[in-house]
């Protein structure tokens, strides 16, 4: 790879890890902003649901402006989302509306739904024998995420006197230095859109054909589902067993640290074990985490438990994404790429959701069972799958234009 590429894996790593600090910070604070604006408990997480229901809206509008405009102009709507949605989310912190609130995290969500397109422009940069590592390394940059949210979050939270205002107004910086580093990123050209039929379902037909789209559309969905579902439902079933926001902020740093410290070595696994083996491997791995929190609700086992959560959501997510970018051609891939996290995004939805409703009806152990239903959904995918198609993983003929 030339200069300039290295370069812009390097900023690709960096934007990367500010996107994953915002949402640490967000993860922190959405549930518990939202339990002291809420008119009602069970709404708590709703903050939560729309942060991620925004992602799920604008996913495929922006692959598709994305493969039309560039990367570059996707990440600049995206950064401006950011910033508009920072100081609506704000001005509900101090006026006390949970209307506000929620709009305001929507647009957030807008924010993270560009952002997760950090990890295709790898795609666009890097040759094809240095992928699977300079995918490794961009998403390692979730590792600043994992150590400076948590940190901001603490430093933070009552900074100001109004408790959780000066969260928010620090998302502003980080939108504002990621909007700066993606205007250096040596990205190619967009390249030409062919012509497509009303719907895109000319070009849909034969993705849908291929079951390892199916299965990365599997793994994904269920990776940030369960992972999702557990990690907003966190800071408030530790609030409900009487530990401080420290020990929820420091639990959820250790989840974060899980999810990121694989991607330092998933280039290297996926080469050895391939995508599909990544993902079953990971699946296992959420299990396991079920069974500590089955365990025990110590601090210890909070920790523990997203500890290996995030390790089992980084192999299953990488070897999902692995997987999808050889489902599609060049002139499919923002049709293709927005499918796929357009699906992702709506099973967050979902699952956030879900945690507000299951930890103030149901418990702890019922979020677990959630997840463990997902893992074992995903095992029987990946059997029927491989008994069906034991060649998914060789790449696809080209998508004829």
């Amino acid at each position: 790879m030339d200069a300039s590429t290295d370069r812009s894996l390097r900023l690709l790593t960096l934007c990367q890890g500010l996107l994953l600090t915002q949402s640490a910070m967000l993860t922190s604070v959405n549930g518990l902003a939202g339990l002291l604006l809420a008119p009602d408990p069970r709404l708590a997480t709703l903050p939560v649901t729309v942060y991620v229901l925004g992602g799920a809206l604008a996913t495929l509008p922006i692959s598709l402006a994305m493969q039309r405009h560039g990367r570059r102009y996707g990440f600049a709507l995206g950064c401006a989302a950011a910033l508009l949605g920072a100081l609506v989310a704000a001005s509900g912190i101090a006026y006390g509306s949970f209307l506000a609130l929620c709009a305001g995290t929507l647009l957030c969500g807008v924010y993270n739904a560009s952002g997760q397109y950090f990890r295709f422009a790898v795609f666009d940069l890097a040759p094809p024998e240095r992928r699977a590592r300079a995918l490794g390394l961009v998403l390692s940059g979730g590792l600043l995420g994992a150590v400076l949210g948590p940190f901001l979050s603490r430093h933070t939270i009552a900074a100001l006197d109004t408790r959780f205002l000066g969260t928010y107004l620090v998302l502003l910086l980080l939108a504002s230095a990621v909007f700066g580093l993606t205007r250096l990123l040596a990205l190619p050209a967009p390249e030409p859109v062919v012509a497509m039929p009303a719907g895109g379902g000319a070009r849909f037909g034969p993705l849908a054909r291929r079951p390892g789209f199916w299965l990365a559309l599997l793994a994904s969905a269920a990776a940030w589902a369960s992972m999702n579902l557990l990690m907003t439902a966190t800071p408030l079933a530790m609030q409900l067993c009487g530990y401080p926001f420290a020990d929820a902020a420091f639990a959820l740093q250790w989840h974060m640290v899980g999810m990121y410290a694989p991607m330092l070595v998933a280039g290297r696994l996926l080469a050895r074990f391939g995508e599909r083996r990544m993902i079953a491997g990971g699946a296992l791995i959420v299990m396991l985490c079920n069974a500590v929190a089955w365990h025990g609700e110590s601090v210890a086992h909070f920790e523990l438990a997203l500890a290996l959560l995030g390790v089992g959501w980084a192999l299953m997510f990488s070897g999902g994404t692995a997987l999808l970018v050889q489902q599609h051609g060049p002139a499919d891939k923002g049709l293709a790429q927005g499918v796929h996290d357009t699906v992702m995004f709506g099973a967050m939805t979902v699952s956030s959701l879900m945690a507000g409703v299951m930890v103030a009806r149901a418990s702890w152990a019922w979020l677990q069972g959630v997840a463990f239903a997902l893992m074992l959904l995903v095992l029987a995918g990946l059997a029927l799958l491989n008994a069906r198609a034991p060649d998914a993983r060789r790449a696809p003929e080209p998508v004829p234009d």
